[in-house]
């Protein structure tokens, strides 16, 4: 997996779709800068380990409504936010909520057996709500089990992706979050690119295949 070029990617879409994709971004950038934020004592509301679930929880359920959004830029196909979100919700909403919760309760369990185990199924799971947008016939069990699929081999790969941001999230926390502007809508495409040139690779190896 060539990181740098699907970083490379995701930086031109980003230059060219800046607006749009802030605009489909804006909630995981406040949840970003208010994770940020509420690490000063003064400021936490919540425990941290209930305010980690609740932001957890939230940031998945709205996850493939974005991504389907970021998905079409990436494509270069129109979006329509009546049409990719509202109708979205209307239709797949409970699907892709329900999927995501499902996800997270996974990797919840998986956690308590020990850490390790924990992460080791999120990453196998980081491609679950790419699959449920392009795939409207998925069930949940379908989609963890083809983000299992597509992430064997692979799961090293998109570790090394997010330590690729990690300065950036040291900068955020001296800077009261501001750089997630920037680097939340980065990593958004940046990942959605990940999971392009995995769903291609796939196809091409069937191709190849048969």
């Amino acid at each position: 997996m060539d990181r740098k070029y699907i970083k490379k990617l995701a930086r031109d879409t980003i230059k060219h779709h800046f607006t749009t994709i802030l605009l489909i971004t804006i909630i995981p950038i406040l949840l970003d800068i208010y994770g940020v934020i509420s690490e000063d004592d003064g400021l936490r509301i919540l425990p941290s380990f209930i305010l980690s679930l609740i932001v957890s929880i939230l940031a998945s359920s709205i996850s493939p409504f974005i991504n389907k959004l970021i998905l079409k830029i990436n494509r270069h196909q129109p979006i329509s936010f009546q049409k990719d979100l509202l109708e979205a919700f209307k239709t797949d909403g409970n699907r892709y909520v329900l999927t995501m919760w499902l996800r997270e309760i996974s990797i919840f369990f998986w956690s308590l057996l020990l850490i390790i185990p924990g992460i080791y199924k999120a990453y196998s799971y980081s491609l679950v709500s790419y699959l449920l947008v392009d795939n409207a016939d998925f069930s949940y069990k379908e989609a963890l089990s083809k983000s299992e699929e597509l992430m064997e081999g692979f799961k090293m790969d998109w570790f090394i992706m997010d330590l690729s941001f990690l300065l950036w999230d040291i900068l955020a926390l001296f800077t009261f979050g501001i750089p997630y502007i920037w680097v939340t809508p980065y990593k958004w495409v940046t990942y959605a690119r990940f999971y392009e040139e995995r769903i291609n690779a796939s196809v091409s190896v069937k191709h190849f295949v048969a």
